[in-house]
């Protein structure tokens, strides 16, 4: 009988009954099974590093929501507007032509980047990355002021390196990591050669005007800027220091000093500048900034700009580790001490968005200040 839950079977005139479970017991154990698969599993899956989930960057064409999401973000950003700007995109539209036309955006090919007039662009969006032709080009058609907004390659081995004429102004992830630079100066070009070699950018430098003109180019010797952090905890780069750079000879300098400050009690950075930095045979004296105070001891807070001032003179060689906050203040205020310091490591505390530190890591280089990320 259907559904009844057993079988009947004659042999040689016996009756054998065979019972079978009923099939909605056998349903209910199933599913049970694979419940309890998918919990056991879970501690494993949390093992796996978080890196293997962004195995490869996501194309502009591979997602539908994308470009409307980077757009939508950019103009409450205040970095992009439909109206107004002359906005212009760069690559293949395909089928995101209606959405840029409703934004104002015109595609822009490789056979009519000829037509665009130079520094007539407001606003660009770099399908491709911005790098070889794509730099060139954009630089001469932005304007100063005008942004260009680039998807960041992860797949590649070269790392992203940002103009010197241009500055960090956002970053997001969308699938891909996005990246907006703004243009800050005209691009100087070397060698009468109007190639990928982009200036500078800086107002001025302390110790590397009064050397070589090829010394005072260290700054793009300095290694890449992450525009995220390390994934892993410990996760080091190889620092280029100043003094291995330029080949400077630091007994020359009258007074040679390291700075650590710190908004905690307990500052870090003594034990690794003597480990790590390339001191050249000199002795470098060691300062700790406590720039948060110490109600219990009484221990007097630092305001790090003001005690420069006083205590550090131009023609001396100053290295200092200080964290974002610190660092901004030192950029903002009213003595601009930030000028007095050769090299920085720049810590990001936790008070602090990353795309901010970034923003703040341009602004330091602008001043003429070799910076390194720190992340001790």
């Amino acid at each position: 009988m259907k559904g009844s839950g057993s079988a009947t079977r004659h042999t040689n005139g016996h009756t054998v009954v065979i019972h079978l479970p009923d099939p909605r017991l056998l349903l209910l154990v199933a599913r049970l099974a694979i419940v309890a698969a998918i919990v056991f599993s879970i501690p494993w899956l949390r093992r796996i590093p978080p890196r293997v989930v962004m195995v490869r960057s996501h194309r502009w064409s591979d997602d539908p929501f994308f470009l409307p999401m980077l757009i939508k973000d950019l103009k409450r950003e205040g970095l992009f507007s439909s109206g107004g700007q002359r906005a212009i995109f760069l690559g293949n539209a395909k089928s995101r032509l209606p959405l840029l036309k409703r934004n104002g955006i015109d595609p822009v090919s490789s056979d009519e980047e000829s037509m665009v007039g130079d520094q007539s662009v407001d606003f660009a969006l770099a399908s491709e990355g911005f790098e070889d032709a794509s730099v060139r080009f954009v630089d001469r058609v932005l304007k100063i002021g005008g942004v260009v907004v680039t998807r960041l390659n992860t797949e590649g081995s070269n790392l992203f390196q940002v103009p010197g004429n241009y500055k960090l102004v956002y970053v997001r992830r969308f699938g891909s990591t996005m990246v907006a630079l703004r243009k800050v100066a005209v691009a100087k070009s070397q060698n009468g050669k109007n190639g990928n070699e982009i200036g500078t950018g800086i107002a001025s430098m302390k110790r590397l005007l009064a050397m070589p003109l090829e010394k005072k180019d260290v700054l793009h010797l300095v290694e890449d800027v992450l525009l995220e952090p390390p994934r892993e905890i410990g996760e080091t780069r190889k620092i280029k220091f100043l003094p291995d750079l330029t080949g400077d000879v630091l007994t020359h300098y009258p007074r040679r000093v390291f700075i650590d400050a710190g908004l905690r009690l307990q500052a870090n950075g003594e034990k690794w500048f003597e480990e790590n930095y390339p001191k050249k045979g000199s002795k470098f004296e060691m300062v700790k900034l406590n720039a948060a105070g110490n109600r219990k001891s009484g221990e007097k807070a630092y305001r790090v700009s003001g005690w420069l001032e006083r205590n550090v003179e131009e023609e001396e060689f100053v290295v200092m580790k200080a964290e974002a906050k610190i660092v901004e203040e030192m950029v903002n205020g009213k003595e601009n001490a930030i000028q007095l310091i050769d090299e920085l490591f720049l810590g990001c505390d936790a008070t602090k968005a990353y795309w901010e530190c970034l923003e703040l890591y341009g602004k330091v280089k602008d001043e003429g200040v070799v910076v390194h990320q720190w992340w001790g």
